[in-house]
C-alpha cells in the first residue's frame, strides 16, 4: 500500500468515525430530551438555566424536535453511506480483484458487504451505546447536549418546516389531524404509580391514596354517604334535654332536622350552637327551629369530586343526598369524602366497629352493610352477584325475595361453595351475616392476623 493510499484510508476512517458520533450524538440527544422530567426543566428554566431555557424552547413542539433529530440523524447516516461506499468498497473490489468471477458481480458484493459492516457499527456506537447512556442519565445528558442541538436547530429550521408541511399534507390526505396530540391519560398515572410502587418509591398507603383521589372523579356519592336507616336526625318536636342526650351519646356536632319524617329534613342542627342555652332563661322557651341552618340537597349520583369542591366553596361540611323520587337516601359529610381518600378518620368520640372478624372455626362475621365487593377481597373469592345491589345485606334480601324474620337462620349458596348465614336482624335491616368460606378460602386465610373478637349476636 503507496503512502497516498495509506493516508486516504486513514482519513476516511477519521471521517466515518465522526459520522457515526454524529450518529450517535443525535441518537442520544433524542432519548435524553424525551425522557426528560419536564416539571424539573421548567423549573430550572425558571430558575435562569440558560440551557433549560433551549431545552424547553426544542420539546415545546415536539414534531420539530423529533424532526430536528432526524435531519441530523439521515444526514450523518447519508454522508457515512456515501463515504464508505466510495473509498471502502473500491478497496475490497482491488483486494479481491484476482477472483474468477464477473467485476460487476465483486463490486455488488463489496458494497454489501461495507453497508453490513458499516451498519453493524452504527448500530452499536451510533444507536445503542448512546440510547443506554442516555436513559441512564437523561438529565445529565440532556443539559450538556442542549445548546449545540439548540443551535442545529436553527440551522436545519428550513428543512423542518418543509418535513412538516410535507408531512401535515400527507396526514391531511389521509383525514388525520396534523396537530400533537401528547395528552397524560389516567390508566397512564396509573401505571407510574403502580411502577413507582413496585420500585419502592412510593408506599402502599400512598400508592392507595392517589389511586383514591383518582377515583373520587368516577365515585359517586352514594358510594360513600351514610345510608338513612344508618344516620342519626331528631325531629322538629325534640326537647332541650332529649337533643343534648342524642348529642352526648352519638357524639356528633351536626344533626339533621325533619318534620313528618326522614323524608323531610328541615335542616341541620349544630352542637355549638346551642353553648348559650345554659343560661336557664333561654333553654326553657327551647324550639329547634330557631336553631335551624339550611341544609345543602345533593342528588345520590353526584360524584364524590364535584361534591368536595363544592363543600369547600361553600363551607360546608354536610349535605342530604336525595335519592331520585325526593326522598332521603341519607348522609355524606366532608368526612365522608376525606375517608375515601384517606382512609378511615376516628376522633375521641369513634368507637371502633369492624366490619368484619375472623372466627376459631373458620367462618367470618360480616356487617350486613359490607359491599360484596369488599367481601370478595376479605375472602379471596368470588361471589356471582348481579342486581342493584351492592351489600351483603342486599345480596340476601335479592336471593330470597323478601326480608327475613328476627332470628331466622338462612344457608345460601355463595360462589366456590361458600355458605352465608344471617345471625341478626335490627328491625327490617340485616345487621350481620356469618359467611363459611371453602377450603380453598380457609388455606388462603391462614396468612391473615388472629380472629377478632366476635361481636355480639
Amino acid at each position: 500500500m503507496d503512502p497516498d493510499s495509506s493516508g486516504n484510508l486513514f482519513l476516511s476512517l477519521f471521517i466515518l468515525l465522526l459520522l457515526i458520533g454524529a450518529n450517535a450524538f443525535f441518537a442520544m440527544s433524542e432519548i435524553a430530551v424525551i425522557s426528560l422530567n419536564r416539571a424539573k426543566l421548567q423549573k430550572r428554566s425558571e430558575q435562569g438555566d440558560r440551557r433549560a431555557g433551549y431545552l424547553a424552547r426544542l420539546t415545546r413542539s415536539s414534531s420539530d424536535f423529533l424532526s430536528t433529530i432526524q435531519v441530523g440523524i439521515t444526514l450523518s447516516g447519508f454522508l457515512a453511506s456515501a463515504v464508505a461506499a466510495e473509498n471502502f468498497a473500491g478497496m475490497l473490489v482491488k483486494a479481491i480483484g484476482d477472483v474468477p468471477i464477473p467485476r460487476s458481480v465483486i463490486e455488488g458484493v463489496s458494497l454489501v458487504v461495507i453497508t453490513l459492516i458499516l451498519s453493524y457499527f452504527t448500530i452499536i456506537f451510533g444507536e445503542l451505546v448512546p440510547k443506554r447512556i442516555a436513559m441512564k442519565n437523561a438529565e445529565g445528558v440532556s443539559l450538556k447536549v442542549a445548546t449545540p442541538i439548540w443551535y442545529f436547530s436553527r440551522i436545519a429550521k428550513p428543512f423542518v418546516a418543509l418535513l412538516a408541511h410535507s408531512t401535515n399534507g400527507i396526514l391531511k390526505l389521509m383525514g388525520l389531524g396534523s396537530e400533537d396530540t401528547e395528552q397524560v391519560s389516567e390508566e397512564d398515572i396509573l401505571l407510574l404509580i403502580d411502577e413507582g410502587a413496585g420500585q419502592g418509591v412510593l408506599e402502599n398507603s400512598e400508592k392507595d391514596m392517589i389511586e383514591n383521589i383518582l377515583a373520587a372523579g368516577d365515585r359517586r356519592v352514594e358510594d360513600v354517604m351514610t345510608h338513612r336507616t344508618d344516620m342519626v336526625a331528631v325531629g322538629e318536636d325534640i326537647t332541650l334535654p332529649q337533643l343534648l342526650e342524642v348529642i352526648r351519646q352519638e357524639g356528633y356536632s351536626r344533626i339533621p332536622v325533619y318534620g313528618e319524617d326522614v323524608d323531610d329534613i328541615l335542616g341541620i342542627v349544630y352542637a355549638k350552637d346551642l353553648l348559650d342555652l345554659v343560661e336557664p332563661d333561654r333553654a326553657a322557651h327551647f324550639s329547634v327551629k330557631d336553631y335551624l341552618r339550611p341544609a345543602v340537597f345533593i342528588p345520590q349520583a353526584k360524584m364524590c369530586g364535584k361534591l368536595l369542591a363544592q363543600m369547600r366553596q361553600d363551607h360546608t361540611h354536610m349535605a342530604v343526598v336525595v335519592d331520585e323520587y325526593g326522598g332521603t337516601a341519607g348522609i355524606a359529610t366532608m368526612e365522608d369524602l376525606l375517608e375515601s381518600i384517606v382512609g378511615p378518620i376516628e376522633d375521641e368520640y369513634d368507637t371502633q366497629e369492624l366490619e368484619f372478624c375472623w372466627q376459631p372455626d373458620g367462618s367470618c362475621i360480616f356487617d350486613g352493610s359490607v359491599t360484596l365487593e369488599e367481601a370478595e377481597k376479605i375472602l379471596q373469592t368470588n361471589i356471582p352477584y348481579q342486581g342493584e345491589y351492592d351489600t351483603l345485606a342486599g345480596y340476601v334480601v335479592e336471593v330470597l325475595d323478601r326480608i327475613p324474620s328476627p332470628g331466622e337462620a338462612i344457608l345460601l349458596p355463595l360462589g366456590d361453595a361458600l355458605q352465608l348465614q344471617v345471625t341478626r336482624i335490627e328491625g327490617q335491616r340485616i345487621a350481620q351475616v356469618r359467611v363459611f368460606p371453602s377450603k380453598k378460602t380457609e388455606q388462603n386465610t391462614e396468612n391473615l392476623p388472629g380472629p377478632l373478637e366476635e361481636t355480639d349476636g
